[in-house]
């Protein structure tokens, strides 16, 4: 369907159309200059839409959010997952733990079009932790993504439609809100 009749459907402008398919958000192709857009992708887009408000700017973290999706084979919710921080002194160092990373991250993981990279992706997010220090670290090992001399780090390893990046991202907005 061309841009046109795809934002009739979503209720949305045909610029917020052409955002989407310029960002992968909605799955498109450019044919002779004019997006085609996929209208499953579509549909799967609005029902996001539907379930979750559109934020303006995001202010602050739900730090207590839960993501709930359907693994293969069902159709109705059978898997929630919940953020849960905890905080620890370690030889002088106060540690903050974070797990349960996917509601966070929730507008990059619905983003994700394709079924299999999203289950790879919320596979990795459920085994991964960041965790955020008050001090550098240098303790860490190599299975350990890091940023800011170590202050801040994460478990995940990155997938295609998730790079690590994006996590540490997370990790640093996570710092700033705490430190408020």
């Amino acid at each position: 369907m061309n841009t046109t009749a795809a934002a009739l459907q979503a209720n949305v402008t045909v610029a917020t159309i052409r955002t989407w398919a310029r960002n992968g958000v909605i799955a498109a192709t450019k044919i002779a200059g004019r997006w085609v857009i996929n209208s499953v992708s579509l549909a799967r887009r609005i029902t996001i839409g539907n379930r979750h408000t559109r934020k303006q700017a995001p202010v602050a973290l739900n730090l207590n959010a839960t993501y709930t999706y359907a693994t293969p084979g069902f159709t109705h919710p059978t898997e929630t997952i919940t953020t849960r921080i905890s905080t620890r002194e370690r030889n002088g160092m106060t540690l903050t733990s974070v797990r349960g990373l996917a509601p966070l991250l929730i507008n990059h993981i619905e983003a994700i079009t394709d079924e299999g990279d999203r289950l790879h992706t919320l596979s990795a997010l459920s085994m991964s932790r960041i965790v955020n220090s008050d001090t550098e670290r240098d303790d860490l090992d190599t299975t350990v993504s890091t940023r800011d001399n170590g202050r801040l780090s994460t478990t995940y390893r990155g997938t295609r439609s998730l790079p690590v990046s994006v996590v540490l991202d997370l990790a640093e907005q996570i710092r700033n809100q705490l430190a408020k």
